[in-house]
């Protein structure tokens, strides 16, 4: 598995969440080159970035029409539970999660006390296999 995906604090995924994912797919492809992969999980059609072969990152359908599209990057974590723990502590807040993704890990996202987003993740050994 690459290091992004095993070293604790870094960016190893970099998610859009779309109010038109094939308008964003046909942006994105033409502006970095980047191909996609489609795969299906609960929430409907997912959609891989691939950057030169390598998966980076995806693309889902906003889950509110009216909710303005948005990237959320991912950090790696060890545990994802003490995370949270550390983050109310530091006057954080959990938006989501944690919520395990079946084959790839467990996740939450998480709000810093000036009101900006990211998402922390912990990935099983072999995740790496089933994205990219």
């Amino acid at each position: 598995m690459s290091s992004l995906f095993t070293t604790h604090g870094a960016l190893s995924w970099h998610e859009l969440t779309s109010s038109n994912t094939e308008h964003s797919m046909t942006f994105y492809g033409e502006v970095f080159g980047w191909s996609f992969r489609t795969i299906q999980i609960a929430e409907g059609p997912y959609h891989i970035i691939e950057n030169q072969g390598e998966s980076i990152g995806g693309i889902m359908g906003s889950p509110a029409p009216a909710m303005p599209s948005n990237w959320t990057g991912y950090i790696t974590v060890k545990n994802v539970d003490d995370i949270i723990q550390r983050v109310e502590r530091l006057g954080g807040t959990i938006l989501f999660g944690p919520e395990d993704i079946p084959d790839i890990g467990r996740f939450c996202w998480i709000k810093d006390p000036q009101g900006a987003i990211i998402a922390a993740i912990s990935y099983h050994i072999n995740a790496k296999n089933k994205i990219g």
